[in-house]
């Protein structure tokens, strides 16, 4: 079974970037005297192209597949990487609510193996527990 991000993933983290564009942009114009819109235009700059390019992007490429024996989850834009974690190695899954996800019903999961570990942005909370009991299933085989 493979899956992909749901595009209300794309748009959560949208409106967190903006939000940390906004509060960038009031802290450079209280303290930036000689260069504040200067400061304030290349943030802005900057931010929209990582909020309307990047960011749709990076959220499009990740590919969570689980199969019998383990979970793989890919992910990368410029640099592209694959995590592939064995369930004899896994040693728990934790899932994470933020007030903002819990608006949008959606749950961030973390794995957790011997050496290592993969975070996995916002997924729905169905999908979310249906991966979970599926991964139960396949540390019981």
């Amino acid at each position: 079974m493979t899956f992909t991000l749901p595009s209300k993933t794309k748009t959560l983290w949208q409106i967190r970037f903006v939000c940390v564009i906004v509060f960038l942009c009031f802290v450079s114009f209280l303290f930036g005297q000689d260069i504040r819109w200067y400061l304030i235009a290349i943030i802005s700059i900057i931010g929209v192209a990582i909020t309307l390019v990047y960011l749709p992007l990076y959220i499009k490429s990740y590919k969570i597949t689980v199969d019998v024996a383990f979970i793989s989850v890919s992910k990368g834009v410029i640099i592209k990487t694959v995590n592939i974690m064995p369930y004899p190695r896994l040693i728990y899954v934790q899932t994470y609510t933020t007030p903002l996800s819990l608006l949008f019903k959606m749950k961030i999961l973390l794995l957790k193996a011997a050496r290592g570990w993969v975070f996995v942005p916002e997924i729905e909370t169905v999908c979310c527990e249906e991966l979970m009991n599926y991964i139960r299933i396949g540390q019981n085989d």
